[in-house]
């Protein structure tokens, strides 16, 4: 198979080319901007979901639902009261929650227990058995779980129906493809590609100059790729990827309103996601940086204006200039 070219991204390309969100109608809803439900935070790792729903917030979704153990209720609802929080024990507590049209991220602490593979085993069978094309970023321990049991439903995944994002690091990208770490990071781009083929989905490759890669709509048989420019060495921190996930979340659900695609949604996330590190790093410095200090930046960024806006110091941009939001 031939690699496709790669195509380098940034978020300051993104936004020469209009590829962002639009300016909301006066008369919008909240419901216009869709509902994201993070599934996740086992015991230890309750952080992991209430960073990735605040990331969906921050990032524009109209509503954010999170499912976790009872015991996090009062401390999310502390940090974050926005989010609407239900605790849950097992797959059948979290059956009910799947029932009304929200789009889904799995993995954020979810862990490899029982209680993670419940979950995860609940959400990929609603996927199957649904007749309605359903929206999912499956990420952390969603990917760790389907690398140890890729029948965990009793068959093979296959995303082909549905808009997926998955969001693997290299170690996690090379425990789904059955390969050595070292072999994705010596051709990041074959790895992203056998990940595509093999489960039909848009996927981020995360790691220095994260590439992006999928299929512009369903009867597209072209990959794209595409490298992000931004990003410092500063992200190699815990949550992360946490934030990441919450971001594809909130603009997956906010592009597939519009219209527009995964690979499209993803794209943007990913830049995002990045630009805010470089410019929180840039404001504090990158040692130390936490996952959280990007919330504000992120929010800035996603922004419509072609006014410069000043956080800490940092000038950012936002150009609104005519062109082709699709791929």
């Amino acid at each position: 198979m031939n690699t496709p070219q790669i195509t380098d991204i940034s978020w300051q390309i993104l936004q020469q080319n209009d590829q962002q969100l639009p300016p909301r109608a006066m008369d919008s809803h909240k419901g216009d901007h869709g509902h994201v439900l993070l599934v996740g935070g086992d015991h230890g790792y309750a952080g992991a979901a209430l960073m990735a729903s605040q990331a969906a917030l921050i990032s524009g979704a109209g509503l954010v639902s999170c499912t976790t153990r009872p015991e996090h209720i009062s401390a999310y609802i502390a940090r974050c009261p926005e989010v609407m929080v239900s605790g849950i024990n097992s797959g059948l507590e979290l059956a009910p929650h799947l029932a009304t049209q929200k789009l889904l991220v799995v993995g954020p602490g979810l862990g490899k227990q029982a209680f993670g593979q419940l979950l995860l085993q609940t959400v990929l069978q609603y996927l199957e058995q649904t007749q309605t094309p359903q929206a999912l970023v499956l990420d952390a321990d969603g990917l760790n779980l389907l690398a140890e049991k890729p029948l965990i439903t009793g068959q093979e995944v296959n995303f082909s129906k549905h808009a997926i994002i998955m969001t693997p690091h290299p170690a996690e990208a090379a425990r789904l493809l059955g390969i050595s770490t070292a072999e994705v990071q010596a051709d990041r781009s074959a790895a992203i590609l056998a990940l595509v083929n093999k489960y039909n989905c848009t996927v981020i490759l995360k790691g220095q100059h994260s590439l992006v890669a999928g299929k512009a709509n369903s009867l597209d048989s072209e990959i794209k790729i595409y490298r992000c420019l931004d990003g410092n060495p500063g992200m190699a921190s815990g949550g992360m990827g946490d934030i990441l996930s919450g971001i594809c979340g909130a603009i997956l659900v906010q592009f597939l309103n519009l219209g527009l695609s995964p690979l499209a949604a993803a794209k943007l996330a990913c830049c995002v996601h990045s630009k805010a590190a470089d410019n929180a790093a840039q404001a504090e410095g990158e040692v130390g940086l936490l996952a959280s200090d990007l919330l504000p930046y992120i929010r800035q960024l996603l922004q419509v204006s072609d006014e410069a806006i000043d956080i800490n110091g940092v000038e950012i941009t936002g150009v609104e200039i005519e062109g082709d939001q699709h791929d």
